[in-house]
């Protein structure tokens, strides 16, 4: 037979086909809940050997990254886990981590202010007898010696942190509860009743020097001034309504207390109970990851208050150069990117603190002549005495809101530190903390001068207690 008698050839492999996706997965579906079980055991085992990590910004991402590392490997001997079944191998452990997040532990911050549980009447009926409690709570009167000593008297959540950081971080704490004095600034705003609206009146008055003028260009000052914008974009845009409950203290550790921002209120919201936290941001980018002392701060305040749900809110405010670019940007409640603007009326009091009145959100061109008008005779009145400076036209650039839930797991674990350093403070009032006060420049200065003077090769030594923060001159 020759070559031309044969028949027409057949590519063999022209006639495999596949008969369905899983013929060429690397895992069954055996294989997936088998896979899935080990890692949620290895998971548990990991974040019981490093619950501190919890607070860390990039906690998922070493988490997904620590377990795969650990698992992995047994399967990458197989000449036939291919790139294609790692990635299979990827998808069962984020699918495996979104369980665990769901029945061990919440995540550490949502992508969004999302809604993760539906309220129930028994839910509502819940919340509202728990912010009558926190509502009624004792409290001393503001700015009463009572008041001072009171917070004196707490590690507050917005330094809770401290407690978990290095020595030297424990150590300012510890000097800071130790070294009793008035704070430098204080804030609180005022309500005036204004037709269908209220309106804001943020006071900021120095308490230690009334005759200085407070510094109006720190970012401190920014954020503080940004406070009540921010509450009234955040009412605006999820509909509801935020009230301020003042410092609470933790009833089972007294020595814990929390300012949250305030809370939803509106038993009408699906946020009603939710906690809020506020950072107006000047220079930080923005990227909806709250930063470890900021995380730690919402939990206790979640832990402080009994709720389950914090909103974690950062706005980036832009002011306007004058009131013809705030014009020329947009519509007067618009920008041409879409973006929030507003208006801040300043004035300052006798003494040159500064007093801020906020035009709300939703008021149109027109209804702003006149309020503004009647705000202006308003403060300028015999009443009030303050005087008009000059008007704030304002954007609101970036609005990031993130929700950040309770993790009790990690306070259990981790409220032993605070109890500890708090008795270190109790024993040092009595015995004394000035060990703990920071090293003032002229005394290095001294100490260095002492040291050049020695003759070259005495073998001096400076060495830094972390602990205490005292430096040490030894010689060999």
């Amino acid at each position: 037979m020759q070559l031309k008698d044969l028949g027409e050839l057949v590519n063999i492999l022209d006639e495999i086909t596949v008969d369905s996706e899983e013929d060429i997965r690397y895992f069954n579906e055996d294989a997936v809940i088998e896979l899935t079980d080990e890692f949620l055991h290895v998971m548990e085992l990991y974040i019981q050997d490093n619950v501190k990590g919890i607070a860390e910004p990039d906690f998922e991402e070493t988490f997904f990254d620590s377990i795969k590392e650990l698992m992995v490997e047994q399967f990458k001997v197989d000449p036939f886990f291919t790139e294609e079944a790692e990635d299979e191998f990827d998808d069962i452990l984020n699918c495996s981590m979104d369980q665990f997040f769901e029945t061990f532990m919440p995540r550490r911050s949502h992508k969004e202010s999302k809604i993760v549980r539906r309220l129930t009447p028994e839910m509502i009926q819940q919340l509202e007898q728990q912010l009558k409690y926190l509502e009624e709570k004792p409290q001393p009167v503001q700015r009463s010696k009572e008041w001072y000593d009171f917070r004196q008297n707490l590690i507050t959540a917005s330094n809770a942190y401290k407690a978990f950081e290095n020595d030297a971080t424990k150590n300012q704490l510890i000097y800071e509860k130790c070294n009793i004095k008035l704070p430098q600034l204080e804030c609180n705003n005022e309500i005036i009743g204004e037709g269908q609206e209220e309106t804001i009146i943020k006071i900021i008055n120095i308490t230690t020097a009334p005759n200085r003028p407070v510094n109006i260009n720190t970012t401190l000052h920014h954020g503080q001034k940004y406070e009540p914008v921010s509450v009234m974009l955040y009412e605006d845009t999820y509909k509801t309504k935020i009230q301020d409950f003042g410092c609470i203290q933790h009833d089972k550790y007294s020595f814990l207390g929390a300012s949250p921002d305030g809370i939803n209120v509106d038993k009408n919201s699906p946020r009603y109970g939710r906690m809020l936290e506020i950072k107006n941001i000047v220079n930080r980018e923005i990227d909806g990851i709250p930063k470890k002392e900021y995380w730690v701060q919402m939990q206790m305040q979640m832990e402080t208050c009994k709720l389950e749900e914090c909103d974690f809110l950062e706005n980036k405010f832009v002011e306007y150069d004058s009131y013809e670019q705030f014009k020329e940007d947009g519509t007067f409640l618009l920008s041409n990117n879409d973006e929030k603007k507003g208006i801040i009326l300043y004035f300052n009091d006798k003494a040159g603190n500064p007093k801020y009145v906020y035009k709300p959100i939703q008021m149109n061109e027109d209804e702003f002549a006149e309020w503004e008008t009647n705000m202006l005779d308003l403060m300028q009145s015999k009443e009030y005495g303050y005087m008009w400076i000059k008007n704030c036209y304002w954007k609101s650039e970036i609005f990031s809101c993130v929700l950040v839930e309770r993790n009790q797991f990690w306070f259990e674990n981790n409220v032993q530190d605070l109890i500890d350093l708090w008795s270190t403070v109790e024993k040092e009032r009595v015995s004394g903390f000035h060990h703990r006060a920071p090293v003032k420049k002229n005394n290095l200065k001294k100490m260095q001068d002492d040291d050049a003077s020695l003759p070259f090769g005495t073998g001096c030594l400076l060495s830094l207690n972390k602990l205490t923060g005292k430096v040490n001159v030894s010689q060999n």
